[in-house]
Order: C-alpha cells, then sequence, then structure tokens
C-alpha cells in the first residue's frame, strides 16, 4: 500500500503537546510562527516501534493555512485562493550501524479558488522544520506544492510527500529527541492575516 494513502484512514483522536518558547522562537527567526501547541493524531506514530519510535510530526500553528489575496486587497472578493493541511502521517526506519533515523512524511490537504483568481493554476509554499529536544531548530525545507482547478471544480485535494529526511542519533537517544514541523511558508503579511481573522475551514 502507497505511503501516502495512510493519509485515507479515519483520524485517530486528537491530541497536543506544549513546544518550549526558546525553539519557537528560532522557527520565528526562520520565518515560522510562534506557537504553543502541536496538533498531533495516532497517525503521527505509524513506522515506529515501542523500542524504536519515530519523531514526533505535527503541524505548525497559525501556519495550518493560508488565504492568498490580490494585491493589497483583504476583502472576500480579494481572494485568489485558500488552502489549508489536514492530516500528517509518518513512517520511520532506523540504521542501526550508520546511527541514522531516516523519515518519511506525507500530509493532505484542500485548495479553493476565490473570486479574485485569474489563472486556475497556482503553487503553494509548504515547509518540513526539524527541531531536536532542548529548544534546538536543526533544519528548513520549503516544498512547492502546485494545484490546478479544472473547469468548474471550485476545491482541490492535495498530497505532498517528503521523503529521505535523514536525522542522526547515539546513545541512549532515539527518535523522540526531534520534532518534525509542517505548515505553509507565509509572508508576514499572511501571518498577520491568520492571527488578525478568525479562520473558517474549507468545507
Amino acid at each position: 500500500m502507497p505511503f501516502s494513502t495512510a493519509l485515507r484512514r479515519s483520524p485517530g483522536p486528537a491530541f497536543h503537546r506544549r513546544a518550549a518558547a526558546a525553539a519557537l522562537l528560532a522557527l520565528a527567526a526562520f520565518g515560522l510562527s510562534a506557537c504553543n501547541t502541536l496538533g498531533l493524531t495516532d497517525e503521527t506514530k505509524a513506522g515506529g516501534t515501542t523500542a524504536r519510535p519515530c519523531p514526533l510530526v505535527g503541524v505548525l500553528n497559525e501556519t495550518d493555512h493560508v488565504t492568498l489575496f490580490r494585491g493589497d486587497g483583504t476583502d472576500l472578493t480579494d481572494v485568489i485562493a485558500r488552502a489549508e493541511i489536514g492530516k500528517v502521517v509518518s513512517k520511520c526506519e532506523y540504521n542501526i550501524d550508520e546511527s541514522v533515523i531516516t523519515v518519511d512524511i506525507a500530509f493532505d490537504g484542500v485548495a479553493e479558488i476565490g473570486p479574485a483568481a485569474t489563472s486556475r493554476q497556482l503553487t503553494l509554499d509548504t515547509f518540513a522544520a526539524v527541531t531536536r529536544r532542548f529548544n534546538s531548530f536543526d533544519k528548513k525545507q520549503v516544498y512547492q506544492v502546485p494545484v490546478v482547478f479544472e473547469p468548474g471544480q471550485r476545491q482541490v485535494h492535495f498530497v505532498k510527500t517528503v521523503e529521505g529526511t535523514e536525522l542522526p542519533y547515539g546513545g541512549t537517544a532515539d527518535g523522540r529527541i526531534y520534532q518534525i514541523l509542517i505548515g505553509f511558508q507565509l509572508t508576514g503579511e499572511q501571518l498577520a492575516h491568520n492571527r488578525k481573522v478568525a479562520y473558517a475551514p474549507i468545507r
């Protein structure tokens, strides 16, 4: 079964973990928003074992959705498109000889075309960022997700896979020393909009 098909499984009950403030400040310095919680589901444990657990994976709060506007407009008539990230799943594999954990991630979402759109194609910028326990930022990569709206189509579902992220470990450490955060790569204006305006999920 392809890895990304796990996204079609019914999600388990959600739970939250409080992230350390210093780590969030480090993420903010790399263009990510600060937050206090990560939304995680049971699927984030897929691929790991009790003896060799996978890193925690979740969506960084306030970056789970994006609204694209025309020019400097902020009215509903200025909306080019909206998009939101849904579920995140992961699996991992330990290379004992090289002390490396290889993590594969997949996340899905939905995009909705707006009244100001002049094209039925757009590209969504997303990111995967790795932080370590004890508040240190490790690395971040931006990934583009192309979206195409067919004629008459108002919403499009998308799936993005991020494969082959290698994370070193050693001694008594394991995958739990890492957490991997997913989100949209937002501009300062987009982040301010997310913080100011209550979000209405795409239906």
